[in-house]
């Protein structure tokens, strides 16, 4: 008789995960974030470099499945596995939004308006 053998991959989501069916070595590495402080790095340098980099040809899965991976396995700490992978998925969200061009510009917005409500409060308590 042989016995059955399940990978590591199918113990937490049974083979039912679209991420392990698609990047198999990407998914075995997403579970170890359960229990490899390297792997969470590796996530979130996925993450911050997700716009910079280009990941069209890497067999990964993307920031659009990493909520969804976390609710289909099973983890050690389900509420530590959510909070690393809901904060990669907010760096990437991060990363879409463009820096501001001209600080400098705000800076003196945030100045003058200051500097105007100063001066509008110097006025009202000068006329007492």
């Amino acid at each position: 008789m042989t016995t059955a053998h399940v990978h590591h991959r199918f113990a937490t989501c049974h083979g039912q995960c679209a991420v392990a069916a698609r990047y198999p070595e990407h998914h075995d590495r997403l579970l170890a974030v359960d229990t490899d402080a390297d792997a969470v790095l590796e996530l979130f340098e996925m993450a911050v470099t997700w716009h910079e980099l280009d990941y069209s040809e890497s067999e990964v899965a993307g920031p659009g499945d990493w909520l969804t991976f976390a609710d289909e396995h099973r983890w050690s700490c389900a509420e530590r596995a959510q909070r690393v992978f809901s904060l990669a998925v907010d760096i990437v969200g991060r990363g879409a939004v463009p820096p501001a061009t001209d600080s400098g510009a705000q800076l003196a917005d945030v100045i003058e308006l200051a500097r105007g409500r100063s001066g509008a409060y110097r006025q009202v308590s000068d006329s007492r």
